[in-house]
């Protein structure tokens, strides 16, 4: 199990040539640089950074991969951990968890499987969540279950077509660098200032919050 991290940008730059060679671990997991957000030049899509540069970061990492020879064994599976505060009509509902107090889901959030076996302009409908990931590497390399929650999920593989000839094509897209100043909030809040109304909010309204 491999972790990539562009905190520290040389392990960013090193992924292109490492899947050339074939170096990269089996199981890699590529993070963007979540530092300086409320200057708008972290690497993420995340309140309050430039979102063309995460935009950047997943093409640049979605080139490395199509463009490499471990292309046709590859699943590269973008997940986001937040919904981005907009409204969801779907309730969230509940799945099996060793906490009892983590048994309720989450609001929905995007997520993407890029592969030359995924289903082209397909939606996949079934519930999943971000355990549904652990469940595929899990059901790939024959390994138990770390907890209930992964247990329970539904297999990313799922959505996966091992039937058909493998789709090597990927199509390339013109999402161009950022030139210059990276765009900064305006009226930027800390962090402290920004979530400590909705703390007590969520406690008035009887959340129980960790110490």
């Amino acid at each position: 199990m491999g972790r990539e991290t562009p905190r520290h940008q040389p392990a960013v730059r090193q992924i292109p040539a490492r899947l050339q060679t074939g170096n990269l671990p089996a199981v890699s997991f590529i993070d963007p640089r979540f530092e300086d957000e409320d200057t708008g030049s972290s690497g993420d899509d995340h309140p309050h950074s430039d979102i063309r540069v995460g935009e950047r970061f997943l093409a640049d990492v979605y080139e490395a991969i199509t463009s490499s020879p471990a292309w046709d064994k590859t699943g590269f599976v973008i997940n986001f951990d937040e919904w981005g505060g907009f409204f969801d009509h779907v309730a969230p509902g509940t799945a099996p968890d060793n906490n009892p107090l983590s048994v309720r889901r989450g609001f929905r959030v995007s997520a993407m499987v890029i592969s030359p076996l995924a289903r082209r302009r397909h939606v996949a409908h079934g519930t999943y969540d971000h355990t549904s990931v652990l469940k595929m590497i899990e059901w790939r390399w024959g390994l138990a279950p770390l907890t209930k929650r992964d247990a329970a999920a539904r297999n990313l593989a799922e959505v996966l077509d091992f039937t058909s000839t493998p789709n090597l094509d990927a199509p390339r897209w013109n999402v161009p660098r950022i030139t210059g100043t990276p765009c900064t909030p305006s009226n930027s809040l800390s962090r402290s200032a920004e979530w400590a109304p909705l703390r007590s909010l969520a406690i008035e309204h009887g959340m129980r919050l960790p110490a």
